[in-house]
């Protein structure tokens, strides 16, 4: 056996092993564990294939999962809902407000981009990473706060018009800046991986004591098409020129946001970028209270905002 095959080999035996249903993922009710069994088979399978590199059987299990999501984000989170409502969940408007992101602008997002590009290999694995993420952050752990083994991640009190609105505004400022078509993507945005991307932090002092931690998400190839445009040369790679503009739109769409988020003055008191490692580690570490992914044709943008009280 070649160690490629060693490989691919060891490489299914782990999404086997990390994505195998247990029974502490059962929240008691039989409708919604049966779902929820049938998406980890799904996920898993179309995981699976992406290892083996078979485009026609990825793009087939791709359309099976998709036509399984529409339905599962229809009548599963009904189910799920109903439940909730059932039991006093007190964290329900924020699961809903996440099911509805989910249903109504992942799923379509996802499925025109893998459609307008023929299910190209970048596009495939975006899906399959979107999708394993939804059974690590949503299925394993959102889940799990309904029956009060976890705590939710997502505890933030605006609702959703309020949030409908900071999208709007975020989207109409980088609309200004890159001036190409931005679809909304991901509502609540996990952190999972979108590619050779930079990663931005800006932290902010507010006048109320507290201090906004905020991360951009840029993929590179996106910021050479955008900074390339502005200076008016092709762009390859990011030298310190364009590194530079860079943290200044950061920081610039930051404060907008936050401003905007808060309604109060903010100072500046800190930022640079950091590693996808380091990213994905404070993310999980401290969930934000807003993180919202946006597609455009030359790769996606992220951003997410943490609050927390100023250290007297």
């Amino acid at each position: 056996m070649s160690k490629n095959q060693e490989m691919i080999d060891k490489n299914i035996e782990n999404i086997d092993e990390i994505f195998a249903w247990k029974d502490q993922y059962c929240v008691g009710v039989e409708e919604i564990d049966s779902a929820h069994m049938r998406l980890f088979t799904i996920v898993r399978r179309l995981l699976k294939n992406l290892m083996l590199k078979d485009f026609e059987k990825n793009k087939k299990t791709c359309m099976e999962v998709v036509k399984y999501l529409k339905q599962y984000t229809i009548q599963h989170f009904a189910q799920e809902e109903a439940f909730q409502v059932k039991i006093g969940y007190g964290g329900y408007a924020n699961h809903k407000r996440i099911h509805d992101s989910m249903r109504e602008i992942t799923i379509p997002a996802l499925e025109r981009q893998m459609a307008e590009t023929d299910f190209s290999e970048k596009s495939v694995e975006h899906f399959a990473g979107v999708c394993a993420a939804w059974l690590t952050a949503h299925v394993m752990l959102e889940d799990q706060a309904i029956v009060g083994r976890i705590r939710s991640q997502w505890e933030t009190n605006l609702d959703s018009d309020a949030l409908t609105l900071l999208q709007a505004r975020a989207e109409h400022f980088m609309n200004s800046i890159f001036q190409i078509h931005i679809e909304a993507e991901n509502m609540n945005y996990d952190g999972y991986d979108i590619g050779k991307s930079v990663y931005y932090y800006t932290i902010f002092r507010g006048e109320s004591n507290r201090v906004y931690r905020a991360v951009t998400v840029i993929n590179r190839e996106l910021l050479c098409y955008t900074l390339g445009k502005l200076m008016g040369k092709e762009l390859k790679t990011l030298d310190e020129i364009a590194m530079s503009m860079t943290g200044e739109l950061s920081r610039t769409f930051s404060e907008n946001f936050i401003r905007s988020y808060t309604n109060e003055n903010i100072v500046l008191i800190g930022d640079g970028t950091v590693e996808k490692g380091r990213f994905q580690s404070d993310f999980k570490n401290s969930h934000p209270d807003i993180s919202m992914l946006w597609n455009t044709p030359h790769g996606h943008i992220a951003f997410s905002v943490k609050a927390k009280k100023a250290n007297l």
